[in-house]
């Protein structure tokens, strides 16, 4: 009962105090709000940043389209090449947004989705890129989804009106289940209270993300590295072939002293205790390899898009093939998961930019599943040619196309 006095005090607080909330709030949409180049996890719960980060790019002329992922979203240790840096808003005459993190699997990117779908000059076109880890069965994601979900995406996207009511259920539960968004048989003084405690949460947090941003002007860091070598354009775009040979290059340069191709600083210091702990972790159950739950999630991604008219490029990305078959996630399991996220986006008729055949290629990853500069490349040339003709080319350019890879 004391909880509930003092949460029902604090919404008569933030009803009287609705200025200085809506001035922080404003703080984080309005022309001056920069585009992180990988979100914290206080970032992408926030819905007023990620909102904002949008239309900041549409005040300033910078047409851009959200990407969404996990960890293989951070530009900082791939290189020039990262989509994050050679995409990053501004750049050229299209550019990708960072939206995701680790811990941002299929239901974020569902809620997510639909919320974007229903901002002002909301984005046609998307970039998904699932992971296999979010597939396997040891995942936990009723640990990792509170800390990303956002209330106020989830109210956007309840509040989309070209969703249906019953995949809006599917979501509501489904995020309820994770142990965030709105519990079943909710009482409303219960609900008062959730509500007033999550206002309270949203506000503390916008608060601190305006202050951050107020403090150094670019809030956890700003999409793209200045310092970062950019090639020259191409009737508007990147020089392809520059891009690939320097890739090429840099991938090759970063990765002398294994014979797995990954990166020496990465290999000597993770690869013995990544290995140890996939071996000891990765466990299933029975010959069930991958989450039939978290399938089902993906396809609730796939139905938003399609309900809300948005299409999108879903990215196959590979792992590194020699690392995987020292685990029980050998070729011939891992085959499964690629042809169930093949056939899925088949079934719902969106495009695939399948890099799943780059497994064994020695410089696509720099460790066990994330891109090099060279697999960089890559990603970002499909992402381009995809948002800028709803085509992906993921051919090689340059020098990579000549000797391979």
């Amino acid at each position: 009962m004391r909880r509930r006095i003092i949460a029902l005090a604090l919404a008569a607080t933030l009803a009287v105090g609705g200025g200085a909330a809506y001035a922080w709030e404003s703080r984080l949409t309005d022309e001056d709000v920069p585009c992180v180049g990988y979100p914290t996890a206080q970032e992408v719960s926030s819905w007023q940043l990620m909102r904002g980060q949008y239309e900041s790019s549409a005040e300033r002329g910078e047409p851009v389209a959200p990407v969404f992922g996990s960890s293989e979203l951070n530009p900082g240790p791939a290189g020039f090449s990262h989509p994050g840096n050679l995409l990053a808003p501004g750049t050229y005459d299209v550019g990708a947004l960072m939206a995701g993190r680790a811990g941002c699997a299929d239901l974020w990117q569902a809620i997510e989705i639909g919320a974007f779908a229903s901002v002002a000059d909301a984005p046609r076109r998307v970039v998904l890129f699932p992971s296999i880890q979010w597939f396997m069965t040891y995942r936990r994601p009723a640990r990792d989804f509170p800390d990303v979900y956002s209330s106020g995406a989830f109210e956007a996207f309840m509040a989309n009106g070209d969703i249906s009511d019953g995949l809006k259920r599917r979501v509501a539960q489904r995020a309820a289940e994770y142990g965030a968004g709105e519990p079943a048989n909710e009482g409303p003084v219960e609900r008062i209270v959730r509500d007033v405690d999550e206002a309270a949460k949203t506000l503390a947090s916008d608060v601190r993300l305006a202050h951050d941003l107020a403090l150094d002007g670019r809030g956890s860091g700003v999409a793209g590295d200045a310092t970062a070598p950019r090639p020259p354009r191409a009737t508007g775009g990147p020089d392809w072939d520059a891009v690939f040979t320097e890739a090429d290059r840099a991938a090759r340069a970063q990765a002398t002293g294994n014979d797995l191709g990954m990166s020496d600083a990465w290999y000597g210091k993770h690869f013995k205790t990544w290995l140890e702990g996939a071996n000891k972790s990765w466990k299933v159950r029975g010959d069930e390899y991958f989450s039939s739950q978290e399938f089902e999630d993906f396809k609730m991604v796939l139905n938003v898009c399609r309900e809300t008219g948005v299409e999108p490029l879903i990215v196959i990305q590979p792992v590194k093939g020699a690392a995987y078959d020292q685990t029980v996630y050998t070729c011939e399991v891992r085959q499964q998961y690629y042809r169930m996220v093949r056939d899925a986006a088949a079934d719902a008729g969106f495009q695939v930019a399948d890099f799943s055949g780059h497994e064994y290629d020695r410089y696509f990853l720099r460790d066990y599943s994330h891109p090099s500069e060279l697999g960089s490349a890559y990603y970002s040339k499909a992402i381009y040619t995809f948002l800028k003709t709803g085509y992906a080319d993921t051919s090689p350019s340059g020098d990579v196309l000549l000797a391979g890879v």
